[in-house]
């Protein structure tokens, strides 16, 4: 059976050609929209390593910023601390989902490592509520400090230490300003759920404070306690403009930062979503129509079969079966393309579940449509009766 199928493809190669180069570029944009897919599913299932519901965001940009003393920072932040509605204030140069990174290749312990830094204050962490794991946070002990206290997430520690203990190391060795590790906290997502494609970004936070003299990060993160309305942002600003009037500031919900920032990550996957279904569409009824017009050729050959004793399910069956060879063609051509990805560095920028996921569904979907495609064109051929052939000119 199956040899006899592969002579009729071989027999209407050129008229299957176009089929299977249809299919072929079908099976490659299925594979780039599932894999997309099933890495963006697998990055917003990992946690976060912070907890962004009830933080605000208020923001000093331009020159205003410029204009901002230590002395009017620090004057922001106690009066924020005095105002009951805020339960924790601290400060951040890039805080999550604002969509700015600072990062950079470093070498540490005589490896080259890609991170991502920020400069916070020792409130930013009963912000953020991140997760010690070994050591400490930054604390008011940390003022008389000869170094820079620095704290880094667990993918840093792992990517540089292994299975080490990290605290009370110095970070780099290369630099002339001492950076010592005080503490290492949970894996940290800054850029929110679908960033990076749930790899690690390797964090560091390196600690400002107003006490040494230090510039205050230009964002100001207070978390609200739980029910405080939005009105409470009315107030908010009139009060910061009463403490300094020469300041610009601008506030957000952080709910609303991670909104845009998750349509923003979610943009290629709509735009593949889009393309492939246009494509998919089009062959689907392209498949089809060549499909049914076959059939409608093949009357003679298709009563024939049926008088040499074919039932009408044998004769459904061929059809399908001439249709999934067409598809197997087409998917061995794409596999042997997509297989060559990962030599190319795909696994750099996802994981290789996510590559296996998007491969096994795209496989998945491929034959679930072209067989579809083929079973209208099948039960009709199943409907041709032996006598038909003998009228067939």
């Amino acid at each position: 059976m199956i040899r006899h199928i592969l002579k009729i493809v071989w027999n209407r190669k050129r008229a299957n050609a176009l089929i299977v180069a249809e299919i072929f570029l079908s099976f490659l944009v299925l594979f780039a929209v599932l894999t997309l897919a099933s890495a963006l599913i697998g990055s917003l299932r990992k946690p976060l390593g912070f907890e962004w519901r009830d933080v605000w965001n208020i923001s000093i940009s331009g020159e205003a910023a410029e204009g901002a003393s230590v002395e009017a920072m620090d004057m922001i932040v106690r009066e924020l601390r005095a105002m009951p509605q805020v339960a924790a204030v601290g400060a951040s140069n890039t805080p999550p989902y604002a969509m700015s990174s600072f990062e950079g290749t470093w070498v540490i312990e005589g490896k080259s490592v890609f991170l991502t830094q920020d400069r916070v204050t020792d409130g930013f962490a009963g912000v953020m509520q991140l997760n010690v794991l070994r050591g400490r946070w930054f604390g008011p002990e940390d003022d008389a400090a000869n170094y820079t206290p620095v704290v880094i997430d667990a993918d840093l520690a792992e990517a540089v230490y292994g299975d080490e203990n990290p605290v009370g190391r110095r970070f780099d060795e290369q630099r002339q300003k001492e950076l010592r590790i005080v503490g290492v906290i949970a894996p940290y997502r800054k850029s929110g759920e679908f960033a990076n494609f749930g790899k690690p970004i390797n964090m560091i936070f390196e600690r400002v404070s107003a006490a040494k003299g230090d510039k205050l990060p230009d964002n100001v993160l207070i978390r609200v306690h739980p029910g405080t309305s939005a009105s409470f942002e009315q107030t908010l600003s009139e009060r910061l403009h009463q403490v300094a009037p020469q300041v610009n500031f601008r506030i957000r919900q952080m709910s609303r930062m991670r909104q845009l920032a998750l349509r923003i990550a979610l943009l290629p996957l709509i735009a593949l979503g889009t393309v492939a279904t246009f494509l998919i569409s089009m062959v689907v009824l392209g498949l089809s129509g060549v499909l049914w017009q076959n059939v409608t050729r093949r009357t003679r050959e298709i009563g024939l079969r049926r008088a040499i004793g074919a039932s009408a399910p044998a004769v459904r069956r061929q059809i399908v079966a001439e249709v999934a060879t067409l598809t197997t063609l087409a998917v061995i051509l794409g596999v042997a393309i997509v297989a060559q990805l990962p030599l190319l560095g795909l696994f750099t920028l996802i994981t290789p579940t996510a590559f296996a996921g998007g491969l096994a569904g795209s496989l998945a979907a491929i034959y679930g449509l072209t067989v579809l495609c083929g079973l209208y064109p099948g039960w009709l051929a199943s409907r041709v009766q032996p006598a038909e052939a003998l009228h067939y000119e």
